[in-house]
């Protein structure tokens, strides 16, 4: 079902460019301001110059056009792919390790069920992100794609072995080893590994959609014929089954709180570390998140719906349906278009600012487990936007996918 190939790239020249630390950076959508700031100072050629420029986006394809001139991008003589571990640790502070291998993979609507979606995704950024893609005619970061392979036969048909040709440490202390594929013969292994599979999008929906409308764009100017650059997206592929792949939740921060919530029962905890012990302990097979108020910690549950689809079921979808379309009116799509929902990924954060009162209620959500997340995709459905935080993320600027010649 899928199809991946290995792709020209542009890649960093570190004699030209300088460290690979101090090029790249992370996606675009998790960049803050102050960050924004320090990376573009960090390197005139890092990464966010051209994901978050300061320029028009007409004008950062002359900017690539002048790292390709200097040497500080080169492009490999021959297609490539990129083998890339992150070894990190969690608050529990065991060390894992995630394996991806990153590829050109064949773009395809959702209907045919090769990728597949497991979130929503909102007009503006894949707008957005569509000018730049006209601009610079480049896959610029990649796609985050989960595949079902238990045995590993992807990661062990790239014959990784040696030393890696680069490594860094990011900002949150994770280690990232990458080892160029040059060899045709572990192309067409991993390739044939992954013949047979789907592949469910982790992080970066907007920018496969992004990628299927440019695709379909350049298809009707050029017309219909051999395949073009434009037809694959440079993905970072993971198994599904990899034991570093960690879903971590993301919590919801809310400008209002509905005055009663029908349909769930309400324990109140002592502070945070009980509430979040009580979240723990909560039933697997039923409705559960925290809830943190001016008025102090809480733990809410409820009795699953009968007959509810996978999708249905999430603690995410429950809270939506139960609590913010019946409470404050509105889905949460809505809710954050109209600035009454936010993010956090920290609950120490989350409980901060209920206290300083910049919120008036968070609502602490449990992670979503790999079964759950493979489930709502066999059943072709879709979560609310940031039901999961893929840790950690990918980084740009690893290599870069020409979208032309």
């Amino acid at each position: 079902m899928a199809d991946v190939r290995p792709f020209r790239a542009h890649v960093y020249d570190p004699d030209v460019a300088g460290p690979m630390g101090d090029l790249v950076a992370p996606p675009y959508d998790v960049i803050d301001d102050a960050e924004r700031a320090e990376l573009l100072g960090r390197s005139p050629h890092n990464s966010c110059h051209l994901i978050l420029p300061e320029v028009a986006y007409e004008e950062v394809r002359g900017l690539i056009d002048s790292w390709l001139s200097s040497g500080a991008l080169t492009t490999p003589d021959a297609p490539i792919m990129v083998a890339w571990t992150q070894t990190f640790a969690l608050a529990d502070g065991a060390e894992r390790e995630r394996r991806t291998i990153v590829a050109a993979v064949r773009v395809e609507p959702y209907e045919r069920r090769v990728v597949r979606p497991h979130e929503r995704t909102h007009a503006g950024p894949k707008e957005d992100r569509l000018r730049l893609t006209r601009a610079v005619r480049t896959n610029l970061s990649p796609v985050f794609g989960l595949y079902p392979d238990a045995a590993g036969a992807a990661w062990s048909a790239a014959g990784v072995q040696g030393p890696p040709d680069a490594e860094l440490s990011d900002r949150d202390g994770t280690v990232h080893r990458l080892w160029t594929i040059t060899d045709p013969t572990a192309h067409d292994a991993v390739a044939a590994a992954l013949r047979d599979a789907w592949i469910l999008i982790a992080d970066g929906h907007h920018r496969y959609e992004t990628a299927l409308a440019y695709r379909d764009e350049r298809r009707a100017a050029d017309g219909e014929g051999s395949e073009q650059p434009y037809d694959r997206v440079m993905m970072g592929l993971t198994a599904l089954d990899d034991p570093g792949l960690v879903v971590l939740p993301t919590h919801r921060l809310l400008s209002r709180w509905p005055e009663s919530v029908e349909g769930l029962t309400s324990e109140p905890a002592a502070d945070l570390d009980a509430m979040l012990a009580a979240l723990d302990g909560a039933p697997a097979d039923a409705p559960a998140f925290g809830l943190i108020t001016s008025g102090g910690y809480a733990l809410l549950t409820g009795a699953p719906d009968a007959g509810a689809t996978p999708a249905q079921r999430l603690d995410v979808a429950v809270l939506e349906r139960r609590v913010l379309v019946p409470g404050l009116g509105a889905d949460q799509a809505k809710l954050a278009h109209d600035g009454l929902l936010s993010y956090t990924k920290d609950t120490a954060d989350a409980a901060d600012r209920v206290a300083r009162g910049e919120v008036a209620a968070a609502v602490i959500m449990r992670p979503i487990p790999k079964p759950e997340v493979a489930a709502v995709s066999d059943a072709a459905e879709t979560m609310p936007q940031k039901s999961t935080y893929f840790f950690p993320k990918l980084l740009t600027g690893v290599a870069f996918k020409p979208l032309d010649g």
